[in-house]
């Protein structure tokens, strides 16, 4: 009987935070950006990843919200956690780049583009499979420096 009862409350849960995420798509439709903001933030502090991810794809772009890469990292990361193929992506492009003051970190960005693609998302596993088979290193390393390093969205995009 308990866990009837657990698994009909987590499941009211999950009602109840689809329902917010759809609220924050009608008030972005209708322009209210603000608003659908903060129902995707708080659909997100309740564990959904698509409340996470629009609020992150917001931060991101700065659309009617001020652009924030590092707080839209946070959200695509968090999305990433509860198995949004999306937020893993968008993670992993963050890393790549290295945008908004965070540095590129291609061993993150593969981690993440191979969980965006574990979840069966075809840009993610390009992404992985760009980083993971096609990184060059170049420089002769015969200077004094030795001098050489890795390019990858210089050369293949992303």
């Amino acid at each position: 009987m308990t866990k009837i009862m657990i698994s009909m409350l987590f499941l009211l849960n999950v009602m109840l935070f689809a329902d917010l995420v759809d609220d924050g798509v009608t008030a972005y439709n209708k322009g209210d950006i603000t608003l659908a903001n903060k129902l995707y933030l708080q659909a997100c502090k309740n564990r959904s990843a698509r409340g996470c991810l629009r609020s992150g794809l917001l931060y991101y772009t700065g659309t009617e919200v001020k652009q924030n890469i590092v707080k839209a990292k946070k959200l695509f990361v968090r999305a990433c956690k509860h198995s949004n193929a999306e937020g893993c992506y968008y993670a992993g492009v963050i890393y790549k780049r290295g945008e908004g003051g965070i540095e590129k970190n291609y061993k993150k960005a593969t981690t993440y583009f191979a969980a965006g693609c574990k979840r069966r998302l075809p840009k993610s596993c390009k992404q992985y499979d760009l980083i993971r088979h096609k990184r060059q290193v170049v420089g002769s390393g015969n200077n004094d420096h030795n001098f050489s390093y890795t390019y990858t969205t210089e050369v293949y995009g992303g």
